[in-house]
């Protein structure tokens, strides 16, 4: 089987589109707030909402849940696949209301556990805009419950389009309010209402209908609670790293806190474009694959898969290394938002956009192990590498400071990466695809000759701030499409396979 890449075309197309609605709407956010101790609330306040996701454990029971999805549905129908999310979502939507109200009553003690380095001032401005936020956690988490189920249909572009409507919701309000800190808390509460709405459409038009019960007969609660105990170490993980990594950012100088959230969202943001198309499509492709138990076919198509990633990963890094911080200084650059800050925005992004490397094999291999063996097992060693990662992130943090946070990104990535294959390698390794050794060789010589190129474009120019914003924004953009241009090329003239077979595509459809 070869990668299906009309399905990764659209999510592509359509997730490109939401980037720039994201950056517009960050530039936006960096326009009116700058590092300011509003917008820091506004962030630590989001992150206290997901949280509540992280808890309930959504995406990983969507995990557990898919393969079973599929198999029901083959043996049983539709409808019958469709009560285990039905079933799944009532239970989780739940726990989220029940979890939310217990953080209304405990919310300045874990505050002040999360975010100790805020002002009283800061923390009083984070309770206020949860309190706004919180209850439409469980819509929110039911939400995304729905567009897995959507993704498991074959339905692609859909999830994507629900972000879109619920983006331009967000920058209209934003324009048109200007620098009130309320126009980001109703946006962020119309979109999640937009995102809903629009999903419900979509469930009616493939026959969905919901029903308010907790038994069912494909998927009991016993069942249901064995899976959430098998994950609740992980769980328990995932959210010491959480408070120990934002404690520790917030005791860094005032400011800090949004760098980081800014470049985490716009990295977000870029990495589900890219990388998210192929792993949604992956976890279909495979489960039909294991299906027809053919392991010599899973293997290749795991391997072209990796291969497609790295490509993907370096294709990603190598623009905006050599442009992004002229384009950073013209869009966000000025009063509110100094030259050092954006050179820490742009050095952080780097690191994110570099850690791209280990994080697309992680989807990859994460799909293929919650496949073919036993999920727990993942989520027992995430959970130690959870652990571990806390406790290196508050020693290099506290350290090496906002250098530690460069380290403790990548790191964390790569510990995470580790996991799903060393699962696979121990316990299924008739699965284990690995990367192709001439097409990596070919794709990483490529990036390099392009690379060389961008950094000769930079060293000819200088500075991002000595040039205006338009001739700034020239230049980054100049530089991003010389290396880039240069890198394609330089792939097709190696032959990199994935290149090739894409640009015999499109020879095709133009024909």
């Amino acid at each position: 089987m070869s990668l299906d890449y009309r399905n990764i075309g659209v999510l592509f197309s359509l997730n490109t589109f939401n980037i720039i609605l994201n950056v517009t709407y960050s530039t936006l956010t960096v326009y009116y707030f700058g590092t300011s101790a509003a917008v820091e609330a506004f962030f630590a306040a989001t992150v206290l909402g997901t949280t509540v996701a992280r808890f309930v454990q959504t995406g990983q029971l969507m995990e557990i849940i898919i393969p079973r999805y599929h198999k029901i549905k083959q043996e049983s129908g539709s409808k019958a696949a469709m009560s285990i999310v039905a079933m799944l979502t009532n239970f989780l939507t739940f726990t989220a209301l029940m979890l939310v109200l217990l953080l209304f009553a405990g919310g300045e003690f874990i505050l002040q556990l999360m975010v100790p380095g805020f002002e009283d001032l800061a923390k009083a401005e984070v309770l206020k805009i949860f309190y706004w936020t919180g209850l439409l956690m469980p819509i929110q988490i039911a939400t995304n419950l729905f567009q897995g189920m959507l993704n498991a249909e074959n339905i692609y572009g859909k999830v994507e389009l629900t972000n879109t409507l619920s983006l331009l919701i967000s920058i209209g309000l934003l324009s048109v309010w200007g620098g009130q800190i309320d126009a980001l808390v109703l946006g962020l509460i119309l979109s999640i209402l937009a995102q809903f709405l629009t999903t419900v459409y979509y469930l009616k038009q493939i026959g969905y209908k919901h029903s308010f019960t907790l038994r069912n007969h494909f998927f009991s609660l016993r069942e249901l609670f064995h899976s959430i105990s098998a994950t609740s170490f992980y769980m328990v993980g995932v959210q010491l790293y959480i408070f120990i990594f934002n404690a520790s950012l917030s005791l860094l100088p005032p400011g800090t806190y949004a760098i980081y959230r800014y470049a985490e969202v716009i990295y977000g943001k870029v990495a589900n474009v890219f990388m998210s198309p192929i792993s949604t499509v992956f976890f279909n492709q495979i489960n039909n694959l294991i299906n027809n138990n053919n392991a010599k076919s899973v293997k290749k198509f795991v391997a072209q898969n990796l291969n497609f990633s790295y490509f993907m990963s370096l294709f990603i890094l190598l623009p905006f290394w050599a442009g992004g911080k002229f384009l950073i200084w013209t869009l966000w650059g000025g009063e509110k938002f100094t030259v050092n800050n954006v050179t820490s925005v742009y050095e952080l992004l780097c690191i994110f956009f570099l850690t791209m490397i280990c994080t697309s094999p992680y989807m990859i291999f994460r799909k293929l192990a919650i496949t073919v063996t036993h999920p727990e097992w993942q989520y027992y060693y995430w959970g130690i590498m959870h652990v571990i990662s806390a406790s290196l992130s508050y020693l290099l943090i506290r350290n090496l400071g906002f250098k530690g946070v460069m380290f403790q990104v990548f790191l964390h990535s790569l510990l995470m990466a580790l996991v799903p294959f060393l699962t696979v390698l121990s316990k299924k390794r008739t699965y284990l695809g690995i990367y192709e050794a001439m097409e990596v060789a070919k794709i990483t010589l490529a990036f390099a000759i392009g690379a060389v190129a961008g950094w000769k474009f930079n060293t000819l120019w200088g500075d991002a701030v000595s040039y205006s914003k338009i001739t700034g924004f020239l230049i980054g953009t100049s530089a991003a499409l010389i290396s880039s241009g240069i890198f394609i090329s330089c792939c097709l003239l190696l032959k990199v396979h994935d290149i090739h077979l894409i640009q015999s595509k499109i020879l095709k459809r133009i024909k």
